[in-house]
């Protein structure tokens, strides 16, 4: 089912994506797209302050965010817009690359799995 979605997906961005195909400038939207969505959580935190960030020193494996308090329904609809645009941009880089989308999710779940908690990300 999720791999159906992918795939609709992807062919829809690249029937989107009729302007700009070059690749280096999907690259510079997609910097740029991930970088409103780090903006947009810091107006959720700054401007709106429905969430907090407790900054202090995580112990190793915990589990936590740091983050106190949920989103509020306008600050949740602005992220997930701009983490769409995002999202737009790497399936528009997977496929300028000949990329399958659902296969990269299959190779990172992959190593997730085989890793476990000592993937280090």
């Amino acid at each position: 089912m999720e791999s159906d979605l992918l795939t609709e997906y992807r062919s829809r961005a690249a029937g989107v994506i009729a302007r700009n195909k070059s690749v280096l400038d999907i690259l510079s939207k997609q910097q740029c797209a991930g970088a409103k969505v780090v903006r947009s959580v810091i107006k959720a935190v700054t401007a709106c302050g429905c969430i907090g960030i407790n900054g202090c020193k995580n112990p190793p494996r915990t589990g936590t965010t740091q983050i106190e308090g949920e989103l509020c329904e306008d600050c949740e609809n602005i992220i997930m817009t701009e983490m769409g645009e995002m999202f737009f941009y790497f399936v528009s880089l997977c496929n300028a690359l000949g990329i399958d989308v659902a296969e990269v999710v299959r190779r990172d779940m992959s190593r997730c799995d085989m890793l476990g908690p000592y993937s280090l990300r």
